[in-house]
């Protein structure tokens, strides 16, 4: 069930890294010229320099949002409000993060329908001290290594 993150959702990701990265230096780059105070720096494009300041924050705003969307997916980074597309989306760090409560659950069977009614019964499990395998609650040894339990 662990899903990578698409190529496309990679690429925009970077993308937004990118459009970040020349923001801050664009944004810097006015602080720079004013710092040095060099009168040829701040006239050797013809227009105020406090348009590169303005030009950067709004890359590095755009760029913040392109690389949430390319981490996180459309639905995921909440442009789209579809909570099955979200999960899907997030479904990456959800994995990494110990996944979400109930797929963790599902995962190592601590919890177990019985019958049609829909309640569940608890099942106790036993990990071992050797390999850290889950067992059943009356094992004698491991189902993975065979040690004593």
């Amino acid at each position: 069930m662990k899903k990578k993150i698409s190529n496309e959702r990679k690429a925009l990701y970077y993308i937004g890294m990118g459009m970040t990265i020349i923001g801050v230096i664009l944004f810097l780059s006015t602080f720079v010229v004013a710092f040095t105070g060099d009168p040829f720096l701040m006239m050797a494009s013809g227009r105020n320099p406090m348009g590169n300041s303005i030009i950067g924050f709004i890359m590095i705003f755009i760029g913040g949002i392109v690389m949430n969307i390319g981490a996180r997916g459309a639905a995921g980074s909440g442009l789209i409000l579809d909570p099955d597309k979200a999960r899907e989306d997030l479904n990456p760090y959800a994995s990494a993060a110990g996944r979400l409560i109930n797929d963790a659950l599902d995962e190592v069977d601590v919890l177990k329908k019985s019958g049609n009614d829909g309640e569940t019964e608890e099942i106790i499990k036993i990990r071992c001290r050797e390999c850290g395998e889950l067992n059943e609650e009356d094992a004698k040894f491991c189902k993975n290594c065979g040690k004593t339990l």
